[in-house]
């Protein structure tokens, strides 16, 4: 399920060189150049090498279908045979891994439900038909979750969209480590690119994805009033505000959004309204989510979650 990666080659074998494999080539000196092996970008100096690009577009030709193990196997296998050079030790300096999720509604019904990340800024990008982009990025900006409309996408681009994925929904979410030393710090060590077909590493990737999706709000939730307890007028008004948060949950962030820009909340308070939205998801006062968000949690469980989860 691995997507965008980014290896660094160092100490390069003496007389070591890829400009006739390369296309469309732009050479600054005589060891410094950059060009492409089919997707992949090349950049090479003196005595290092990056590769970087989509690794099931590699292989396959398009990347809304995901590789698993066997696939990651191959595409770099591939890659060796073609720079004519081992990856054994290529550092992992960056990797996307996701998943493309076929959806019985638009994607955007579903990204109009995703919420805030716990530690975690958030991002919308729209468009003239709804929500197409709903991005996370942490404070370092090591590290970062997205989802998105992948038919729209792909059509932008002017993509051919594979004959599965043809006329139906898709909305495709990654888990991303930007920085080499974002990487350190989740696997404690560097990875290479074997590594990335290791059961272990892929097992540890699945559960670092499933932890941040469900570390992320969400709305859509059905309200209503318990009537074996006392409501009290407090408790009433919190329920009405509640119900406007989970039914309307892009007005609801755009008035937030507006009183955070205008000056109007300050860090603490903001925080401490996302703390209590948190807790109402949990209160005895908010029914089961909505189908929607059953119908994501359950796909994204049958992918990602592994039958053993590695220990953090």
């Amino acid at each position: 399920m691995f997507d965008n990666i980014t290896l660094k080659i160092n100490d390069l074998p003496k007389n070591y060189d890829l400009c006739e494999r390369v296309k469309d080539v732009y050479r600054s000196d005589i060891n410094t150049y950059k060009g492409k092996i089919k997707n992949l970008g090349i950049y090479k100096t003196s005595n290092c090498l990056r590769i970087y690009g989509s690794l099931p577009k590699y292989l396959n030709g398009e990347n809304i279908t995901s590789l698993n193990r066997d696939g990651i196997r191959l595409s770099i296998k591939t890659l060796e045979k073609d720079i004519g050079l081992e990856l054994k030790n290529a550092i992992v300096c960056s990797a996307e891994f996701g998943t493309s999720i076929i959806t019985e509604k638009k994607p955007f019904e579903y990204l109009n439900l995703f919420g805030y990340g716990n530690r975690f800024k958030k991002i919308e990008c729209s468009m003239r038909t709804g929500l197409e982009t709903v991005a996370y990025t942490s404070t370092t900006g090591s590290f970062g979750f997205i989802a998105y409309d992948k038919i729209k996408e792909m059509l932008k681009k002017k993509q051919d969209i594979p004959p599965l994925f043809d006329g139906v929904n898709v909305l495709r979410l990654e888990y991303r480590i930007r920085k080499k030393r974002g990487i350190e710090a989740k696997f404690k060590n560097c990875l290479s690119a074997y590594n990335l077909f290791d059961e272990k590493v892929y097992k540890k990737f699945q559960k670092l994805f499933y932890d941040l999706y469900n570390d992320i709000d969400k709305m859509g939730r059905l309200v209503y009033v318990d009537k074996s307890k006392k409501v009290t007028p407090l408790k009433l008004l919190n329920l009405l505000a509640e119900e406007y948060r989970q039914s309307f949950p892009k007005d609801y962030r755009y008035c937030i959004q507006q009183l955070n820009e205008a000056g109007k909340l300050s860090p603490k308070s903001l925080e401490r309204i996302r703390a209590a939205s948190r807790k109402n998801d949990r209160n005895v006062y908010i029914s089961d989510q909505s189908a929607l968000l059953r119908e994501l949690d359950a796909k994204i469980f049958d992918v990602m979650m592994p039958t053993e989860l590695p220990k953090s």
